[in-house]
């Protein structure tokens, strides 16, 4: 997996995050995994295609998920049981996924990165699993919840 990539990743979270108002915003956990996977309650995730293919799971917790909806509607929305705050969370991915390819591509030497479009996945006790491609997950912790970021990513040859 390359570094630089993850990096790319750390960097794309932390500057989403900040412009919503989470500043503590703390890598907690880090490790290369066999499999593209999260067990998160609220869960986003993007594909990425180009020379480089893969896949992006964003996890939340419920709490951070409605904190988040909130901040970005300005307060007019805090519950996920709305579809507009549904929609919300998959506009979060989006832009995580958007900077994460930014990122990646500028990493790979200006080699165009496309994401797909989110799909959203919701519930307790919910297990997704996206490829058995390495892949790592990054884990941050804020003053809001922790977030979850497991990537899993490979060269189209």
């Amino acid at each position: 997996m390359n570094e630089n990539i993850i990096e790319a990743v750390k960097n794309a979270t932390i500057t989403i995050l900040q412009q919503f108002g989470i500043s503590d915003i703390r890598l907690s956990f880090y490790q290369q995994k066999e499999n593209n996977e999260s067990d998160y309650p609220v869960n986003v995730t993007i594909g990425f295609l180009g020379k480089i293919n893969g896949y992006v799971i964003i996890g939340l917790n419920e709490a951070i998920a409605e904190e988040l909806v909130s901040i970005m509607t300005g307060g007019f929305l805090n519950t996920l049981d709305d579809p507009m705050a549904r929609s919300t969370i998959l506009e979060l991915g989006n832009m995580l996924s958007a900077y994460i390819a930014n990122n990646m591509s500028a990493e790979l030497g200006g080699e165009k990165v496309d994401i797909t479009p989110p799909t959203l996945v919701m519930g307790s006790g919910v297990y997704v699993m996206m490829t058995r491609y390495e892949s790592v997950d990054i884990k941050f912790a804020t003053e809001k919840g922790t977030i979850g970021i497991n990537i899993s990513f490979w060269r189209k040859d």
